[in-house]
Formats: structure tokens, sequence, C-alpha cells
């Protein structure tokens, strides 16, 4: 009788956790839709994890940060930053324990995450916490992809996160073509943001790494197609830091190509989808709509000129303190506020890293990097991100920031790791 009630009882479980469940959806759809979504989606990666273990919760996790990204406005705020760390700390227990070739890495992230944590010790404001979180994953994330388990483990990630990448893609060209979501909002200059965030940056970061990532692929069609679904959603954005890590990308690309003739051929592929798309419209006539901006150094880059100066006036008067360890997280802003008045943050990695976290966090945040770049990650991804960091940001858009490096461990020098180059023709038969 005892055994026949216990079994009852675990019978009962599921269905009870299961009608737990559909309270909280339907509670959830009434007052908030896409929390609802949300709340399904992390069901979803827990099931799978369940069933198939931590490579399911990293891989979910980080499949879905290109649709957190491309449907950033209608999600609840940060929900990409904590699925970011989500897929990061499933990632670090799959690469456990780390061990690494190079100390190089390691004692970077070291000095880069001590100092983070430090200011974040000494701070008790929730935005700063958010902002910690996206450095801390940063660190995390370039420890489990050099490490010595992360660089045979990454390309077992190609294949789910990828894909997602390119199926977000399809369907933010299909929101594009519809003319749907959000049109000349930001720039006024024609740019079609579909659904993202009020701003276009992490989105155009987002297609950008894709489209460099499509160049890492196998065949000249398959490159130039692959390119172009990320690249005309990122040149529809407006967004002119996308387009300058669009060319590191390409001549990175046509740089480490043995065929020459046959990058050729891709480039001239992915200038006729240009062309055939009008996605250069967009960005030739913010252009055209700036073009006095570099008459001065203030309003040079939109203002950057000005932006910058007024963060490195801010740190040099902070005292020799914060020259070492920085003036401290989401400082910059106040900095702005009292020599410009509005509050902006350093849009460039390196002057954000520099003025917040001192002389000890910048050379962490450089030799992280400089790990990055002579690690087995493919550089045709990296060197655009590191472009667009440094005259943009992309600290500061942790999902499209943990893709790209992903993207880029995942499609890994082979002869580096030890495998066989993957061939650039097609298989014959």
């Amino acid at each position: 009788m005892n055994r026949a009630a216990s079994r009852l009882r675990i019978d009962l479980l599921p269905t009870l956790l299961a009608g737990v469940g559909a309270i909280v959806v339907g509670v959830l759809v009434v007052k908030s839709p896409p929390a609802a979504v949300a709340f399904v989606g992390l069901i979803a990666v827990g099931i799978a994890t369940l069933r198939y273990g931590t490579f399911a919760a990293a891989a979910s996790a980080f499949a879905l940060l290109p649709w957190m990204v491309t449907f950033e406005g209608v999600l609840p705020n940060q929900v990409g930053t904590l699925i970011a760390s989500a897929g990061t700390a499933a990632l670090l227990t799959m690469v456990w324990p780390l061990e690494f070739e190079s100390p190089l890495i390691p004692f970077s992230a070291f000095f880069f995450l001590a100092v983070t944590l430090g200011h974040l010790a000494l701070s008790s404001d929730k935005e700063d916490l958010f902002q910690a979180a996206k450095y801390i994953d940063f660190a995390f994330v370039a420890l489990a992809v050099t490490s010595s388990r992360g660089r045979q483990m990454m390309p077992r990630f190609k294949r789910p996160v990828y894909g997602s990448c390119v199926a977000a893609m399809g369907v933010q060209l299909v929101v594009i073509a519809a003319g749907l979501g959000k049109v000349g909002t930001y720039y006024h200059a024609g740019e079609r943001l579909g659904f993202t965030g009020e701003a276009p940056h992490p989105l155009a970061l987002m297609t950008m790494v894709i489209a460099a990532a499509g160049l890492c692929t196998s065949t000249s069609l398959r490159k130039g197609l692959l390119f172009a679904i990320g690249a005309v959603p990122s040149a529809f954005t407006g967004v002119r830091s996308a387009l300058f890590g669009l060319v590191a990308a390409l001549l990175t690309f046509v740089g480490k190509s043995d065929a020459k003739l046959r990058a050729g051929v891709v480039l001239v592929l992915i200038a006729a989808v240009a062309f055939a798309t009008g996605a250069l419209d967009v960005l030739t006539s913010r252009i055209a709509s700036q073009g006095n901006e570099f008459s001065s150094l203030a309003t040079a880059g939109s203002g950057r000129g000005e932006i910058w100066t007024a963060a490195l006036n801010g740190w040099d008067h902070a005292g020799p303190w914060a020259w070492v360890f920085g003036t401290g997280l989401r400082t910059i802003p106040a900095f702005e506020l009292k020599e410009i008045g509005v509050e902006l943050i350093g849009h460039s990695d390196i002057v954000e890293v520099l003025v917040q976290f001192g002389v000890v966090g910048f050379v962490g945040y450089l030799g992280i990097w400089l790990g990055l770049l002579r690690s087995p990650a493919n550089s045709i991804v990296l060197v655009p991100i590191l472009a667009f960091g440094a005259v943009n940001g992309s600290l500061e858009y942790v999902s499209s920031l943990t893709v790209g490096l992903v993207l880029a461990a995942c499609f890994a020098d082979r002869r580096r790791l030890g495998l066989p180059a993957a061939s650039d023709s097609p298989p014959s038969g």
C-alpha cells in the first residue's frame, strides 16, 4: 500500500509542476507576453539540461542570444545579460578545471576581474552590478574558450549556435522587408531596426559578428551568402562602426586567404548583394547628412571626440589612485553630465576600461584580447569585434559580444587545434 502511494505521489509531481507552470505562464501572458515567452524559454533550457546535460544548457543559452538582441525592444530589461551569464557559467562547468598552454589570459583575466570585483564591492547601485556582470562575463568567456578543454569542445557549439544566428538573421530580414518595427527612429536616415531595443548598437554588433562568421565557412558561394545574411541587416542599422567592423573582417579574410582569386569572387558577390538590397543607402544617407562632423575634434564621430575628452578629463582630475585603479563602475556618465550636460557611456572600450579601471584594469583588458588573438580562435571574427569596440564599445553589449567570442572559438583554426584543415572546396561525388 505504501509503495503504491509513493508511486502515486511521484506520478502526480510532474502534473503539479506542469499545472503551476501553466498558471505562471497564464499570469505572465496577461501582464507581459514577452516575459511569458522568456519564462517558457527558460523552462525549455532547464528540460534540455536535465535530459542532455550541461552542453545543452550552454548551447541553448548561446543560441538564444541572437534572438534576445533582435527582439530586445519587447523583452524585459537585462534578460540578455542574464542568459549570457547563465550560458557562460554552464560553459565553465564543462571545461573545468581550467588549464592553459599560455599564462597570458589567466593572468590578464585575474587583474581585470580583481579590479572589477573591487569596484563592485564598493558599490550599492544596481546598474553597477549589471555593468560588472557584463565585464565578468567577457573575462570568463575568454577564459573558457581559450582553455585547453575549451579549445577542443567549442567546435561542438558551431551547429546549434551559428544555426540559430542564421535563423535569427533570416527573421530580421523578413521583418525589414515587411517594414515592421522601427523605421528611421534613431538616426532618421531610413534605418530599419525591427524589434530591437531603443539603440541600434547591440543589433549592429550582433549582425556584424554573424556576417564575419559567414566568411569562415567553406566554399565561396556559402561565404558570400552567409556574410550577406548578416551584413545586410547590419547596414540597415545605420551604425557606421559596424561598417568599419565589416571592412576589418573582409580585410582579415583576404589577408588570411590562400586563394586570393576565390576571395575576390566572394567580395564581388557581397558587393552585388549589398547594392541589390539597397542596404548601403541607409549608411550613405547618414554619412551625407553628417558631412561636417569631422570639422572639429569635439564633433568627430557623432560627438565622440567630446565624449572621450570629457571622460579622460574626469579620470585625469580624479588623482593618482584613479590613474592606477580607475574611477569605478558607471562613473563616465557622471563625468559626461558634468562637462557636456548629458549622461553618456564611454563609446569606446579603450576609454571606458582605462577611465573606470585604470592602468591595472586596462592592462588586464589588453592582455585578454592579445591572448584571444594569439589563440586558435578565428581572427576573422575577433578583429571586427575589436575594431567595433575601439570606436563604439562592445563590452556594454554583452549578448552580442558573447556570441562573437563563441563563434570565433567555434570556427577556430583546425590546424592549430591538431585537426585536419577543412577543405575550401565542395566535396566531390
